[in-house]
This record gives C-alpha cells, sequence and structure tokens, in this order.
C-alpha cells in the first residue's frame, strides 16, 4: 500500500496488527488554518491515552485538533487513530463516509487499493473549505477516488439519491461500507439509531459508526453482564440496533479491550447506571472531544 505519511505511532500499529489483525494508519500532512468559527491546531508535546492501549499509552510529539468554535471535532491523536482503526481495515469497494472532519479517516480508506471511491457527506461548507486548506486535498495522490459532497447526511430521503447521483450510480446502487462519525463525542446516544437510518436508506454491505465499542458496551453492561463478551454478543447487539457489523475473532478482542480501557468491564456500582458513570467520564474529558490546555498532559483522551 502506498504510505504518503509515515503511520505514527509504529510500535502500537504492530502490537494492534498481532492482537487484533488491524492496525493504525498513515495521516495526511496537517497545518494549522481557520475559516470562520471552524479551526485546525497544533499543539504541542503530550502524554496521551489510547482507545485500546490504556492511560498514558505513548508521548506525542504533537497533534492536531480540528475545532468548531470551543468544541474539539477530531484530532490526530492515538485515541482518535485507534478508535477508527477497525473502519479503515473494513474499507473496500465504494465507501460512503458521514462527516468529513479532518478527512483522516477519507485519506486513509482513499489509500487502500481495494478502495474504488471515497464519497463523504459534510453539511458544513466552512468544513470542507478547511479540510482541503488544513490537508492539501487536492494535491492528494489519491485525489480522485474521493467526492466530497455538501448536505446532511440524516437527511436519509435525500441522501441516496444525493451519493447515487454523485458517481453515476443507479437505483440498485449500494455502498460495500458505510461510516458514520457526525458526533463529537463517543459513545453519543443518538448514534446506533442515527447509523442504522443511514443503513436503512443505502443498504450498505457493512457498516459502522465512530465509538460503536463503548456504544456496545455500554448496551452489555446494561443486559447486567460483567464477563467479557464473545462474538455471538456483538453479533447480537449489530442485529438489535440494525446496523450490519462485521464481525471476526480479532475485532471481538478489540472491542473488549476498549470496553475494558473505558471501565464498562467493572463490577456495577450500587447506584447509577452505566449511562451516568459515562455521563462522570464526559465530565472528566475522558471520552469527548473537548478544547484543553495545549500543555495539558494529565487527562488522557481529553481530546480527540
Amino acid at each position: 500500500m502506498h504510505m504518503p505519511h509515515p503511520c505514527p505511532h509504529p510500535a502500537r500499529h504492530a502490537a494492534m496488527l498481532a492482537a487484533y489483525g488491524f492496525g493504525l494508519f498513515p495521516l495526511p500532512p496537517l497545518r494549522d488554518a481557520r475559516i470562520g468559527d471552524w479551526r485546525v491546531t497544533r499543539h504541542r508535546a503530550g502524554l496521551v491515552g489510547g482507545y485500546v492501549s490504556g492511560p498514558a499509552a505513548a508521548v506525542e510529539p504533537f497533534r492536531h485538533v480540528l475545532y468548531h468554535g470551543r468544541t474539539a471535532w477530531m484530532s490526530s491523536s492515538l485515541m482518535e487513530l485507534e478508535s477508527h482503526a477497525w473502519h479503515v481495515h473494513q474499507a473496500r469497494g465504494v465507501v460512503v463516509v458521514a462527516g468529513l472532519g479532518l478527512g483522516l479517516y477519507v485519506r486513509a480508506a482513499a489509500v487502500k487499493p481495494e478502495v474504488e471511491r471515497v464519497v463523504v457527506v459534510e453539511r458544513a461548507p466552512e468544513a470542507i473549505a478547511l479540510m482541503r486548506q488544513a490537508t492539501g486535498f487536492d494535491r492528494w495522490p489519491d485525489r480522485d477516488k474521493v467526492v466530497v459532497l455538501e448536505g446532511d447526511a440524516l437527511d436519509t430521503e435525500r441522501l441516496k439519491a444525493l451519493v447515487a447521483r454523485a458517481i453515476g450510480a443507479g437505483e440498485e446502487w449500494r455502498p460495500d461500507y458505510l461510516y458514520a462519525d457526525i458526533w463529537p463525542g463517543l459513545a453519543a446516544p443518538e448514534a446506533p439509531s442515527q447509523t442504522a437510518a443511514l443503513v436503512r436508506a443505502l443498504r450498505p454491505a457493512a457498516a459502522g459508526w465512530w465509538g460503536q465499542e463503548l456504544s456496545f458496551g455500554l448496551w452489555w453492561r446494561e443486559q447486567g453482564r460483567e464477563e467479557p463478551p464473545d462474538m455471538a454478543a456483538l453479533r447480537a447487539y449489530a442485529d438489535a440496533v440494525g446496523v450490519p457489523v462485521p464481525v471476526t475473532e480479532g475485532y471481538a478482542a478489540f472491542c473488549r479491550d476498549a470496553i475494558a480501557t473505558a471501565g464498562l468491564l467493572r463490577p456495577r456500582r450500587r447506584r447509577g447506571t452505566a449511562t451516568a458513570l459515562l455521563g462522570r467520564w464526559w465530565r472528566l474529558g475522558l471520552f469527548r472531544r473537548r478544547k484543553r490546555d495545549a500543555g495539558s498532559t494529565t487527562m488522557p483522551g481529553a481530546d480527540r
């Protein structure tokens, strides 16, 4: 595979390949930029945590964060890379992406030889213009694979026609993979149902959403289960939410590690629910993309 930029965190990449059968992915070149209320800002070196590798997993020399106002929407951090890794691994054929962000997922999917086309639907024109400016989008070697559409992915009545028209497909067309990343925080309560609505509109062969492992972990905990979930449990959850999530032994192991890292396999507390506990993590900044002081190294995962 052509890798336009070195894959960051090579040790983590190798460890993930050995443990799960998939690893991290290359980043596009990033630089600071601003358009309206959207901006990309480079933060200095710090100790960071990962999505599956736990707190204080690595020292990053720098990272870029995409902000809308004061809300962080995406970053080039280790947590971000680990959380997208499975979905990059699944990308093949024609991939439809809801949400553009920094274009990290789009770029990683486009460089894969087995990916023919990546169609991105983004509702904020400023975010589209900013991504072009901050990543050198128009100079990507695989730029011709990528179609960026301005529109609301959640307007499902228009979504299929919008995407099909852009790639010249007929009414029976369906994507090979659908990936949704349109929320500022992990395990957003509305993420499973909104992804399911996209699935009903586009009928993809396979699909997923950002943070689905933690959504699964919350569901597992609400079932009163404390033991690590297996492949059957993951398939049951996918069927329950109506999203065709591919399942492998490696991915089930990845889910278990993400859930364990989030603390969702700890014994249940006497008071409060898993949702309340996740709310506590959100207030701590563990699973939300909030702005923090650029020099802070004490809150792993606070930035996306």
